[in-house]
């Protein structure tokens, strides 16, 4: 028997269980996020749908060479986005960006607030100029905190104790030079995400039967699928997609044999 063991995230179709989920649907939603100004040291209401398009964002411009936040607080989106990471299992920020001008842009990064310190992930460097989807893990992806004093970054694991009240979340975008005066930058899709990492998986055979079984997380529901060969259109499920936390175990007829993946869905919650 030959076994391919695969592990797929697909894209979000609904709201459900663990996690927030913003898209910007709502103007008032949009604009209780906050578009801070490094040039001016100011701050403002996010604003809201650039593309004037059924599918709205919120965005922000430079002003010179200055940087610019977009960021959520307990005022933004009915404070769904902000409070407790470590008792919510949320590990992940997924979201989508959009760069006007990637020839006048540098480097972008997550940041989060909790207590009174700042931390900061990686930044990230984008390759061309419009929308770009961004992911990263507070668990497995490295976090900072800056020394101003020194003026130097140092490591910081993000803990149970510093995810225990996280009040505010946001993106930090930085320009290259000024001529990234009046380009704008955006957001859209904000999600709040357990852990996406794919899961360790077994297979054993036994008598006429295949076994394959892994651990579950909350907030995700899986789907075993088996194929004869790699084309994309001969997978089918091994019965109906689940929900499980801790172990599960999937049986299988050794008639099935051949390749198997698991798809993984994440349930999302749309912000009120």
């Amino acid at each position: 028997m030959r076994f391919l063991i695969v592990f797929f995230l697909v894209a979000p179709i609904g709201a459900q269980t663990l996690g927030g989920f913003e898209p910007f649907t709502q103007k008032e939603n949009a604009e209780s996020w906050a578009f801070y100004n490094y040039a001016t040291d100011q701050a403002f209401n996010a604003p809201w749908n650039f593309s004037n398009s059924g599918d709205p964002e919120i965005y922000g411009t430079f002003t010179g060479s200055a940087g610019v936040s977009l960021f959520a607080d307990i005022m933004s989106s009915n404070g769904f986005l902000v409070g407790n990471y470590a008792s919510a299992e949320i590990d992940t920020i997924l979201c989508d960006i959009f760069i006007e001008d990637i020839n006048t842009f540098s480097e972008v990064e997550f940041y989060i607030l909790a207590g009174d310190t700042f931390y900061y992930s990686n930044p990230y460097i984008v390759g061309e100029s419009g929308w770009t989807g961004l992911t990263n893990s507070l668990s497995r992806d490295q976090w900072y905190i800056y020394d101003e004093a020194d003026q130097q970054f140092s490591e910081a694991p993000l803990t149970e104790a510093v995810l225990f009240e996280v009040t505010e979340i946001g993106l930090n975008f930085y320009p290259s030079s000024t001529a990234a005066g009046g380009r704008i930058v955006a957001i859209d899709n904000f999600s709040l995400l357990p852990d996406l990492s794919s899961p360790e998986i077994k297979i054993s055979t036994e008598d006429s039967t295949a076994k394959v079984s892994f651990s579950g997380i909350e907030g995700i529901e899986y789907t075993v699928q088996n194929a004869s060969n790699l084309d994309e259109s001969n997978w089918t499920n091994v019965g109906n997609p689940f929900e499980i936390i801790g172990e599960s175990e999937t049986n299988v007829p050794m008639g099935n044999k051949g390749f198997f993946r698991i798809l993984s869905q994440p349930f999302y919650i749309e912000a009120p």
